[in-house]
């Protein structure tokens, strides 16, 4: 029985990052159920209850090593691992487990990562000289394949897509979502009542949250109900009390501030009419249910996969008014049905894409 071990930003309760472990194992496994997964995880035992699969210490070295050792393969990604805004140590901490994997005779497969921004010279130069090295290379999107080139790694990018875009909608429950939207007084069931889901996140001293709030009761005007969903607990959450204190009208909003599975997320999500979000995977999570989504542009790959997949362009969070998203949300609502066929078919080929992916990786495991 092959063993690979995956190595990415788990175990840390940010949805987004679950999801996509989620899909990619679900991926590698249906085209061969004898694998096995090992996760690098901040939580162990909550990955390995979250996901049933083995999971092992992402900060213990002796416990990275002897899982890298007695994996037949380490897959890097998938999400945005090699960038340097949130945080300049993390590309780093990616990098050493792949020179890890070099170093003990083992092979890695970059699966479907964003790419960027790497803004700092000496982590460019460390991320191309690593990156030409391994066994295989896939990207989500064209544009982190242009950076790589720029970065000047030689080594050929397959373009793929999102592990999460290999989801299908009828395997997503709707039971899950609408028991938690009805403990916070939302009732999904109620066909006069449109839900309006917003996912943000803190950034940059939550300067956005005042005209958020704003756009927030204008659209509770027009006869929206508000529900903000965190996608990274607690942190999604304060954010979203913030706003929440900043809104006239705050009775027409709830709050999910429990910490929901990640298929609780999608769920929810499935339960609503409409996502505002600034996370990506919010966006993801909206598009491959079937439903109108308005980005919230704080990085640039919200703007990438709004673009791969169709969408309409995003609301640049950075010094944007209130009645700009109000607008976007009104036009994303009413042009719903006309982009369906459109958005139908982009989906249909960045779920194939994102499938390939899986054949890839086990294709390199197979030698």
């Amino acid at each position: 029985m092959s063993k690979v071990v995956v190595s990415g930003y788990y175990g840390f309760g940010n949805a987004g990052d679950e999801l996509v472990l989620h899909s990619m194992a679900r991926a590698l496994k249906e085209l061969e159920p004898g694998l096995e997964v090992v996760v690098l995880s901040h939580r162990p035992e909550v990955t390995a209850r979250q996901h049933g699969l083995a999971a092992v210490n992402r900060w213990s070295v002796p416990g990275i090593i002897r899982a890298v050792w007695s994996a037949d393969m380490h897959i890097s990604g998938g999400g945005s691992l090699l960038q340097d805004v949130t945080s300049a140590t993390s590309p780093l901490y990616y990098l050493s487990i792949i020179f890890l994997a070099g170093l003990l005779g083992k092979k890695t497969f970059v699966y479907a990562q964003g790419i960027g921004p790497l803004r700092r010279p000496l982590t460019r130069r460390l991320a191309a000289f690593l990156l030409d090295r391994v066994d295989a290379l896939t990207v989500r999107d064209r544009a982190s394949a242009a950076e790589l080139e720029e970065m000047g790694v030689r080594k050929e990018a397959v373009v793929t897509a999102d592990p999460v875009l290999g989801l299908r909608p009828d395997e997503v429950g709707l039971e899950p979502g609408r028991t938690i939207l009805k403990t916070k007084g939302v009732d999904p069931e109620n066909e006069q009542e449109r839900i309006l889901g917003v996912f943000i996140r803190p950034w940059e001293g939550d300067r956005h949250l005042r005209e958020l709030a704003r756009a927030c009761d204008m659209l509770a005007g027009e006869g929206w109900r508000l529900v903000f969903v965190p996608m990274q607990h607690p942190e999604d959450v304060i954010a979203a009390r913030r706003a929440l204190e900043l809104m006239s009208g705050r009775t027409a909003a709830a709050l999910v501030d429990e910490a929901c599975s990640p298929l609780e997320v999608l769920s929810v999500t499935k339960s609503l009419d409409l996502v505002v979000g600034m996370r990506l995977h919010a966006l993801i999570n909206g598009a491959v249910l079937g439903l109108p989504v308005v980005g919230l542009s704080y990085d640039p790959k919200v703007d990438r996969f709004l673009e791969q997949a169709g969408l309409e362009p995003p609301v640049a969070i950075r010094g944007f008014r209130a009645e700009t998203l109000v607008e976007a949300v009104g036009r994303a609502y009413r042009r719903r049905n006309d982009l369906a066929g459109e958005r139908e078919r982009r989906l249909v080929e960045l779920r194939r894409k994102a499938l390939e992916t899986a054949r890839l990786a086990l294709e390199l495991l197979r030698g």
